[in-house]
């Protein structure tokens, strides 16, 4: 599988959550050893902006990125685990009086945004930190000194 990049003409929150849930599949099948990615900072093109303290999703390195990717995929597929034993069926809400209920669109609209703004984000992490792999297991192998069976040990 390649890695594709964000496609901005489709906007629609299940293009959003499919390109999220492919670059994570991508992320995972790629990444062998996740322990790699403790030692591992991204090149300075492949950042949008400069990493200060804290790189990808405010995490300490990518192997801390690459988990909380895991767990945001995991979350989107199976729900959202309580901590406190609840089970994880739906929170049963209070009738809202007619009042709150009038802006409902204008409140789908905002969080749709909101989003669509996330998952295109988390996206384009899951895909960095695959590439950063990536490149650092060619690194690696290049480094390698290839095996020849001229010699005898």
């Amino acid at each position: 599988m390649e890695v594709s990049e964000y496609s901005p003409e489709r906007h629609s929150l299940l293009d959003a959550i499919h390109r999220f849930n492919t670059a994570t599949t991508i992320m995972d099948e790629t990444i062998m050893v996740p322990s790699m990615l403790q030692d591992i900072t991204p090149a300075k093109e492949e950042q949008e902006e400069p990493i200060k303290s804290k790189d990808l999703l405010g995490q300490n390195n990518l192997y801390d990125s690459y988990l909380l990717l895991k767990s945001l995929k995991n979350d989107m597929k199976w729900g959202v685990h309580r901590e406190n034993g609840k089970t994880d069926g739906p929170v049963p809400e209070k009738d809202a009086p007619e009042e709150e209920t009038g802006d409902l669109v204008d409140q789908f609209q905002h969080h749709l945004r909101g989003l669509l703004s996330v998952l295109t984000k988390l996206t384009k992490k899951a895909n960095l930190l695959t590439n950063c792999y990536k490149k650092e297991v060619e690194i690696g192998n290049a480094n390698a000194r290839p095996f020849s069976s001229n010699h005898y040990y």
